[in-house]
């Protein structure tokens, strides 16, 4: 195919569309602004829970977690409460890329690809990718890619004890991002692309205190990354030509974070779960007599005899037991956090948590059964995590921002697509994608 049949992607993972609008405003990205105001710009709503396995999972599906069958970075073994690391071969749903017969596709940096299989074109995995010889394909470019520095993700752990190495970390990784994405889309035939920047999800999570307040220590370096970004988005423009149909996206939204609430210690406290040892870490430490426990990030399974092996929770009692644990959720307030420092964005007697859903609420397809019997929406600025070694209800780690399901966005070099998907979520993507994509195959 030549050139004017192509389609390309570029994944902005985290980045919210109110932080895109505000950095638009401030003249601090003109060609990404330029080609906003040229295109379609809209928030987009993503998936529950709003993490990257799931979200970009479901872009490059266009379906949700109960048919594609991904949950979480982390799942339940069939019939055991135990843990297990699902991955790019379990999902269930085929993705764009197979999707249409003989295109080429060069794929960089996409989460939940790992590990990477075989494509016409190429494929480097996104994040998790323990091992990288296993993240290539096809594996006659890792010694490129090596050359050139590559790697997967920055440093975060290394992060948490130097922010300013950590600042360093992310513009060189995108740095070489951006050489490799450009090189491939030089030098190789291909007429779908889609690559993945992942940093600007680490910048948020360490500081997305420091955009709206100048005076914040690392306010100038998260105003430097966003030019840096727009700079590499006309890189890429360049790269892909004029006539190539472009697509812009995030997976999730952000937002402050003011606290983070443990569900799990949270449902000990209401007597639902119990564990086998005093310092439990692991779903193997939960108590099999325990009726409810979380997975992250806002997962809660009901222990019930019918799905899993030790379970305890009878078939005819489950449902009752779901409903009346749904409505105790749902009546907590932010004063049972116990949490003072809560007062000032928040009333006291406010409900701690936006909505709670059942999974039927949520979800639909043939994984339904695998999925969690409840899911929580979270309020922004509170934080929910299944952290089991938790020992307290609520606390604050060195995040300044968490994640949302709302204000991702979606830009497309047409304008036409406001009053066609006025609404967009991120499962309609792919067939953005595959409708754009296949007007030029028919067209060649």
């Amino acid at each position: 195919m030549s050139s004017g049949n192509r389609v390309a992607v570029l994944g902005l993972d985290g980045v919210p569309f109110g932080l895109l609008e505000r950095l638009f405003e401030d003249g601090v990205m003109p060609r990404l602004a330029e080609f906003a105001r040229n295109g379609t710009f809209l928030p987009m709503e993503t998936t529950i829970p709003p993490i990257s396995s799931v979200a970009w999972t479901s872009f490059m599906t266009g379906t949700g977690p109960a048919a594609h069958g991904i949950f979480g970075f982390t799942d339940l073994k069939d019939n055991e409460v135990a843990l297990r690391l699902p991955s790019y071969d379990d999902i269930r749903s085929p993705v764009i890329w197979n999707r249409i017969p003989d295109i080429t596709s060069l794929v960089v940096n996409l989460p939940f690809t790992y590990p990477a299989r075989p494509v016409r074109g190429a494929l480097i995995s996104g994040f998790v990718a323990p091992l990288f010889e296993r993240a290539v394909y096809p594996e006659a470019l890792i010694p490129w890619l090596k050359s050139r520095g590559y790697r997967i993700d920055v440093d975060a752990a290394k992060g948490r004890e130097d922010r300013r190495q950590l600042i360093h970390d992310l513009f060189e990784t995108l740095n070489i991002r951006e050489e490799v994405m450009v090189t491939l889309l030089e030098t190789r035939p291909w007429d779908l692309f889609i690559g993945v920047v992942t940093g600007t999800d680490r910048l948020h999570h360490f500081f997305f205190d420091a955009p709206y307040d100048p005076g914040a220590p690392y306010h100038d370096d998260f105003i430097a990354y966003y030019r840096r970004l727009d700079l590499l988005f006309g890189r890429l423009q360049e790269a892909v030509g004029p006539s190539t149909a472009l697509i812009l996206l995030s997976d999730h939204g952000f937002t402050h974070l003011r606290t983070q609430v443990y569900l799990n210690h949270m449902l000990k406290m209401m007597g639902y779960l119990n564990f086998t040892r005093p310092d439990p870490s692991l779903p193997e430490h939960i108590h099999p007599g325990s009726m409810a426990f979380a997975m992250d990030p806002t997962r809660i399974y009901i222990n019930s005899a019918d799905r899993f092996r030790t379970g305890t929770v009878a078939a005819h009692e489950k449902e009752t037991l779901r409903a009346r644990l749904k409505a105790q959720l749902e009546a907590l307030t932010v004063s049972d956090l116990g949490t003072a420092d809560l007062d000032q964005w928040y009333e006291a007697n406010s409900p701690l948590f936006d909505r709670v859903l059942s999974k039927e609420d949520v979800y639909e397809g043939e994984c339904l059964a695998q999925a969690p019997d409840l899911v929580i929406l979270p309020r922004r600025g509170i934080d929910i995590k299944a952290t089991i070694s938790a020992q307290t209800v609520a606390g604050k780690d060195i995040f300044t921002g968490m994640h949302t399901h709302d204000d991702a966005f979606l830009m497309v070099d047409d304008s036409s697509i406001a009053t066609t998907l006025p609404h967009p979520k991120i499962t309609d993507v792919a067939n953005l994608v595959l409708s754009r994509l296949t007007s030029r195959v028919l067209h060649t």
